[in-house]
């Protein structure tokens, strides 16, 4: 069961979009794997471990969060995800 989901809004290609997002999760220690327009990631975050599910659905990222630490906020995660795109 996932902990949270939402969808983001982009204005890039998709492919530039999961470049981004896979700059942006390996850049921070994280892991990601990307197979045509789902995958999933893992990073590090203080107090644990964020975990998921992404899908590139045309100009819109849909993500899943299945596992995160207890004190952080879904739209807090939602929030840097928007800001990498």
């Amino acid at each position: 069961m996932a902990t949270c989901e939402f969808e983001i809004a982009y204005s890039k290609s998709t492919d530039e979009a999961k470049q981004i997002i896979t700059d942006e999760i390996t850049s921070n220690d994280g892991d990601i794997d990307i197979i045509d327009n789902s995958g999933s990631f893992a990073i590090s975050v203080p107090g644990g471990q964020v975990t998921g599910e992404i899908t590139f659905n045309g100009d819109t990222l849909s993500v899943s969060i299945t596992d995160k630490p207890a004190l952080i906020p879904c739209n807090i995660i939602k929030s840097v995800i928007e800001g990498y795109l």
